[in-house]
């Protein structure tokens, strides 16, 4: 693998159509949502990286770190 694949990639995922956000990974399995709020857990070996996501966070609006902090309490597929 030539990018080790973090939270907040967008990345291809093998048989499933469009790029798809990395929320969060976790024993080799990665959760992923859609632009339509679709989500999917899949391996991360059969992931593929798109575009790397910024380190200090989404930078597209300024209220995105607010969004994300209201959202990281709602249950995932590994909760």
């Amino acid at each position: 693998m030539a990018s080790a694949i973090a939270a907040g990639d967008l990345v291809q995922a093998n048989g499933h159509a469009g790029p798809w956000k990395v929320l969060e990974i976790r024993q080799g399995l990665a959760l992923l949502e859609h632009h339509g709020g679709h989500r999917l857990s899949v391996r991360t070996t059969t992931l593929s990286v798109v575009r790397k996501g910024s380190p200090g966070g989404e930078s597209e609006s300024t209220g995105s770190s607010a969004a994300v902090a209201d959202e990281q309490p709602s249950p995932t597929l590994f909760d």
